[in-house]
């Protein structure tokens, strides 16, 4: 059994260059409004039917969480709490740590959980849900000596320690086939998995190793009963509680609902349940034709495959890492769609296919014509989140009525992460057609900086969603983007991908009094016809540069969630044009206004940059002065522009200030007021040497608190509103 990866496997990499920034660890991006950021819990995941206690271990403005929210509502967290303070009757909520309960109904998965506290909603983390033991062990043996005893069968929750080797050991009452495996990727950690297993006498039975996006599993046949012993590292000797992992030792026949498949324990069956992930995470999954692919059933082909039309079977690539040769026919002007999907579904695979026209020759070798090849394909999306797989995709039509033979090759020939990989082959008529993936927009200037992080939308103030279109078969045309889910005092201009675009950003805006809340937003995409209708994929950034990896991890996630804080008032808002569409002559300029509605630290100049500017338009940055509130966009439009609906926004750099948590100087001050008046008290007489040691203590908190709520100022990137023009012929 193989398990679904997330994105491209980067495998040609330089050992020593690893190892050299191995224990670089990615650094927040500072500057930004304080949005709280979620990178590791205690543990990953828990059983149908019990309680634990989980901490928030790592991550970044995370002062003040008081909730725990899982995309599975049967999954319940409540805040533990501490005795309360010295004459108060309030229990202290201890910060970032819980207390959960997994209901014996939730089905067996992956799920997702956030984070909420003053700092707003974070990012969300996979959370798993098995219907086998799952345990969190603490303190894992580096000796091999004296191994962590594993249970068979179950699920173990353990974090990889830096320059350390972790070492179990594990029982055989009789002779069984064995399935051992490492949930690294899939519990979003940073892990590439390392796995060796040992007999009684120290002798290697076999090794296996990960990747960024790919778990390692090992699979024994028929061992005989005895004591087994498994070492396990990070490949690059990194650790620490953004390195946690899940292993687990499987016995017997693989079936249906084995431990060994916690992400989809029915085959698939449970993939409905609420807020159960997909069982593949990679984000190019989304350009795969039908969703429920599956590689389980895949056969070895014969030397030449003859096809009948339409087709989607699924294949070996061949043993002796030769090309797999397949025969059909086709008429003349005949369309054709072929989709070889492999990367997509987790295979660390790399294949290349070639279309070849088969003339017949008497008594001779037949002729074969070039007619189509490809190689990696959706060469769609940038920094931070590319579309680009190693599968190839081609659409291509018949020059005769003829037979034609496709070939189709592995380029990656390696056997260290996986000695045999499968493909299926779709091949019929083109379906022309778009998908949609969307992600929240990460405030900065340079878009590779980008790493998970949350919501925190102000009230006045803006964030953005990112949107990528995939287009298929040769589908072209605009596509119309709206927001569904939206609560109220929360708005979002209709966005255009224009036929010549690919993607672009919707923003969110909050009035001055919208109330507290979190939402979840779904993104629809309508064809201009209004035929099609898709709804985008969320994605999430798992992870930043950092760590030794200088790329940008993202995986799928559940839903697109956002929280309004009604604790904090946006220093400034930004308006452009009248939020109709605004008509672009070609070979003029139109004049947009934008405005400014500053409030308390926002008195520095703005710097105003327009983005996903169509072919044939510019617009010049412009600033607004420190004492002026108002401006002027000059679209310039050359006689090169194509005609047609193009939406645009603006993002606004500027120097703000602002306090961060005033409202925790105000609790420390009202109970230290509270104090005093105790004090003061001459009932309070025989209490008042308790009372000067809670007033101490009390002068502390209040302290940190006002280095707290200090002010600060940040440079931030805000988006506006979107601006939709209409380019038009003179």
């Amino acid at each position: 059994m193989r398990w679904a990866i997330n994105g491209q496997v980067k495998r040609c990499v330089t050992a020593f260059a690893l190892l050299a920034f191995a224990t670089v660890l990615a650094e927040p991006v500072r500057g930004q409004f304080h949005v709280c950021e979620l990178r590791a819990l205690s543990r990953t995941g828990g059983q149908q039917g019990t309680e634990f206690d989980l901490d928030v271990v790592a991550g970044d403005r995370l002062n003040e969480i008081s909730a725990l929210v899982f995309s599975n509502p049967g999954i319940t967290a409540e805040q533990r709490t501490a005795a309360a303070l010295p004459f108060s009757d309030q229990l202290v909520g201890l910060s970032g740590k819980f207390r959960v309960r997994v209901d014996p109904s939730v089905p067996p998965g992956a799920y997702e959980a956030r984070v909420s506290g003053r700092h707003g909603l974070s990012n969300p983390r996979i959370f798993l849900v098995t219907s086998a033991p799952s345990q969190l062990v603490g303190a894992v043996s580096h000796d091999p000596q004296v191994p962590t005893e594993l249970p068979v069968g179950g699920f173990v929750n353990a974090s990889c320690t830096v320059a350390q080797r972790d070492w179990y050991r594990f029982e055989l009452g009789e002779t069984a086939d064995v399935r051992i495996g490492i949930l690294a990727m899939r519990v979003d950690s940073r892990m590439i998995g390392q796995l060796k297993v040992f007999d009684s006498e120290g002798h290697s039975l076999a090794v296996a190793r990960g990747s960024d996006e790919f778990d390692p599993t090992i699979s024994l046949a028929k061992l005989p009963a005895g004591q087994y012993s498994i070492m396990l590292h990070d490949f690059l000797y990194r650790g620490g509680s953004e390195f946690p992992y899940q292993l687990i030792v499987d016995v017997g026949p693989v079936q249906s609902g084995s431990s060994l498949s916690p992400f989809s324990p029915g085959d698939g069956k449970d993939e409905k349940a609420v807020g159960q992930l997909p069982v593949i995470l990679l984000p190019p999954s989304v350009t795969i034709p039908s969703k429920q692919v599956s590689l389980a059933d895949a056969v070895q082909p014969s030397a030449i495959q003859r096809l009948t039309l339409p087709t989607a079977n699924s294949w070996w690539f061949p043993a002796d890492q030769s090309g797999q040769v397949f025969e059909f026919g086709a008429k003349k002007g005949e369309r054709i769609s072929v989709d070889v999907i492999a990367d997509r579904v987790g295979q660390p695979s790399d294949a290349k296919l070639f279309v070849q026209r088969i003339e017949p020759q008497n008594d001779a070798e037949p002729k074969y014509h070039a007619v189509a090849q490809a190689d990696d394909s959706f060469k769609v999306g940038s920094e931070p989140l590319s579309l680009l797989t190693k599968d190839p995709v081609a659409l291509w039509t018949a020059t005769h009525d003829a037979d034609y033979r496709l070939i189709v090759h592995d380029m990656d020939v390696g056997e260290m992460l996986a000695k045999r990989q499968a493909f299926q082959l779709k091949i019929g008529a083109p379906v022309p057609r778009f998908d949609l993936v969307a992600y929240p927009a990460f405030p900065n200037k340079d878009v590779k900086q980008c790493r998970g992080f949350g919501s925190k939308l102000f009230r006045g103030g803006t964030e953005a969603i990112c949107v990528i279109a995939v287009r298929h078969d040769g589908w072209t045309g605009p596509i119309k983007l709206t927001l569904e889910g939206l609560p109220d005092g929360v708005t979002a201009n209709e966005v255009v991908i224009a036929a010549s675009q690919h993607e672009t950003q919707i923003t969110l805006e909050a009035s001055e009094d919208a109330k507290a809340t979190d939402f979840t937003v779904v993104v629809n995409g309508v064809s201009d016809d209004g035929k099609m209708r898709v709804a985008a994929t969320p994605v999430t950034q798992v992870w930043g540069r950092g760590a030794g990896r200088d790329f940008v991890q993202s995986r799928v996630n559940a839903d697109l969630m956002f929280h309004v804080s009604d604790q904090d008032l946006s220093p400034i808002t930004i308006r452009i044009g009248d939020d109709k569409v605004a008509q672009a002559k070609k070979t003029a300029t139109l004049a947009v206004p934008v405005s400014l509605n500053r409030r308390d630290g926002a008195s520095e100049p703005c710097v105003l940059r327009a983005r996903n500017l169509p072919p044939g338009v510019k617009i010049a940055d412009v600033t607004v002065a420190k004492d002026k509130n108002e401006g002027q966009l000059d679209v310039q439009v050359s006689d090169k522009a194509l005609p047609g609906t193009y939406s645009l926004w603006l993002q606004v750099e500027t120097k703000l200030k602002v306090k961060p948590n005033v409202q925790a100087l105000e609790r420390a001050q009202a109970y230290r007021k509270h104090l005093q008046t105790l004090h003061d008290d001459p009932a309070q007489t025989t209490q008042l040497d308790s009372i000067k040691a809670a007033i101490v203590a009390a002068d502390k908190k209040v302290e940190a608190a006002k280095a707290e709520a200090k002010e600060q100022q940040l440079t931030v990137y805000l988006p506006s509103p979107n601006l939709t023009i209409q380019v038009v012929d003179p």
